[in-house]
């Protein structure tokens, strides 16, 4: 992978992104993981002084991701605003049935994609993605939580290659060497859920999408099953909504 050159065109399509917009600056989300450090990393590169970030934590967060978040605020010198969204959510939660935790993490993921577009408003910006092409794929996030967005600088970067970008731009080793976390209930595994790891899944995610079938064969039964189903099972997640064609019923 050129990460130079993908840094290059990376910084490129930010830039055009914003201009082509008519607005003065772009915002997201901080959680504390690789992805959304080197989108800010990104951001920063592109734009310098127009980057705002907000941090959301709630009561199951990591206090590790919260402060590698304000590490990486103060060391790319961005502007930023700590939302405890602790409050909100609990109340979100006493109005649900039956709740468990994949659906407190869709409420906490959508309660800070609320936050955000409010303070796109507030400070005249666009947001921006921080999903990678590994998520985007799998549906491996929450559809208007944190998979909406005006435009994503890394939604064609599989998560290995996040892994590389980050290493190339020399990024902190806290977001390198940190287990990949959606941080939406407390010690949750993005591996551990999806029960590989996410070199085994980007092996596997390009031999489906290039028709590798000499890799695949090589590959684990359970592994292919498990990305063709999601792959699938949440192409809805990736497309805007269907509107019925009213000429297709004459």
């Amino acid at each position: 992978m050129n990460c130079k050159q993908i840094l290059e065109n990376l910084c490129i399509f930010v830039k055009e992104e914003l201009l082509k917009s008519g607005k003065n600056n772009v915002i997201l989300g901080l959680s504390g993981g690789v992805d959304s450090a080197l989108v800010a990393t990104l951001c920063k590169k592109a734009l310098d002084k127009n980057v705002f970030a907000l941090l959301m934590p709630t009561q199951y967060s990591s206090k590790e991701h919260l402060n590698d978040a304000l590490m990486l605020c103060h060391d790319l010198n961005i502007d930023y605003k700590i939302i405890s969204i602790e409050t909100i959510l609990n109340t979100f939660i006493e109005q649900s049935q039956n709740i468990d935790k994949i659906r407190i993490g869709n409420y906490a993921a959508r309660i800070r994609m609320a936050l955000l577009y409010d303070y796109s408003v507030l400070k005249n910006a666009l947001v921006v993605g921080t999903s990678n092409k590994s998520e985007l794929l799998l549906g491996y996030g929450t559809i208007y939580g944190d998979l909406a967005c005006a435009f994503n600088p890394i939604g064609d970067l599989y998560k290995t290659q996040v892994y590389e970008m980050a290493k190339f731009l020399k990024m902190h080793e806290n977001f390198i060497k940190k287990s990949p976390s959606a941080d939406l209930w407390e010690n949750q595994s993005d591996e551990k859920e999806l029960g590989f790891t996410y070199e085994q899944i980007d092996l596997g995610l390009k031999a489906i999408e290039n028709n590798d079938k000499q890799t695949m064969d090589k590959l684990d039964e359970n592994l292919l099953k498990m990305l063709k189903t999601r792959i699938k099972n949440n192409a809805f997640k990736r497309s805007m909504p269907k509107i019925a064609n009213l000429m297709d019923f004459k």
